[in-house]
């Protein structure tokens, strides 16, 4: 069997994990006075919740976790005859977590990614096996055989999160805007979407800048606005006229909050 390599860790196909899911507020307001907005600085929920990501490694092999190999062995994606990504147990390499790589290098649970170091491996945008700085948002593609064709290999990896503000659109390169990328208020840069307030969004409709997608059901959510949920308020705020209330969630960095319906 030969192998092709890692093509990229294309960082906009992780943006799934940008989409929460709904939270309802439920205690601790703070009144600006200069407005009368209410804002709800702990809304809950306290404990972030990760997705399933070894439930979503569904192959011959688990990534996430490794199991189905023996020991010296590792689980990773390669291209089978077909030209079809598969999973196999593939001889374990020993790099660790960021070192230098090549292909087949790394120990098992990582993979040699598109900047050339050894990343995690993850899927589902299970941030959980990753480290406090990073989050799953790297997506894998491997080449197929004798052609420039990119094939998903079905398995996410690690990357570096960004200290980019959600309010502030020169804190990414142009054409990006800075979104919160999992439900520990990571944040990173991404293609700005065009997604409106309260319009659907999903992993590959992105909200535009200054709103989040907080997810109903199957990765497909709605755009919510963010705001400064700080207490005693500040910009943005939510448009009074929509009769929304700034809520902070586990889920948002500090001091950002998302607009809700009052009447919760």
């Amino acid at each position: 069997m030969k192998l092709a390599g890692v093509l990229s860790a294309l960082f906009a196909a992780g943006a799934l994990a940008a989409c929460r899911s709904t939270n309802v507020p439920v205690q601790g307001s703070t009144s600006d006075g200069s407005t009368g907005e209410i804002i709800i600085l702990d809304a809950g929920p306290s404990t972030p919740v990760a997705p399933d990501g070894a439930a979503f490694c569904n192959a011959a092999c688990n990534y996430q976790t490794q199991e189905g190999c023996d020991v010296g062995s590792m689980c990773h994606p390669a291209m089978d005859s077909e030209q079809e990504v598969i999973a196999t147990c593939q001889p374990a390499g020993t790099l660790a977590a960021g070192e230098p790589c090549t292909w087949l290098g790394c120990q098992p649970g990582y993979i040699c990614a598109a900047d050339g170091r050894c990343r995690h491996m993850c899927c589902g945008g299970d941030w959980s096996v990753c480290e406090a700085n990073e989050s799953c948002t790297g997506a894998v593609e491997l080449l197929t055989l004798g052609s420039s064709v990119a094939v998903s290999a079905g398995v996410g990896v690690c990357e570096l999160t960004d200290d980019c503000d959600v309010f502030d659109e020169s804190s990414c390169p142009t054409g990006q805007s800075c979104y919160i990328i999992d439900s520990r208020g990571g944040l990173g840069c991404l293609p700005t979407g065009s997604s409106d307030a309260l319009e659907l969004c999903s992993a590959t409709e992105l909200c535009k800048a200054g709103l989040t997608c907080v997810a109903s059901q199957n990765g497909v959510g709605t755009c919510s606005r963010l705001c400064r949920a700080v207490a005693g308020g500040g910009a943005p705020e939510c448009p009074p006229t929509e009769g929304m209330t700034c809520a902070h969630y586990a889920s948002n960095p500090p001091g950002v909050g998302e607009c809700v319906p009052s009447a919760f």
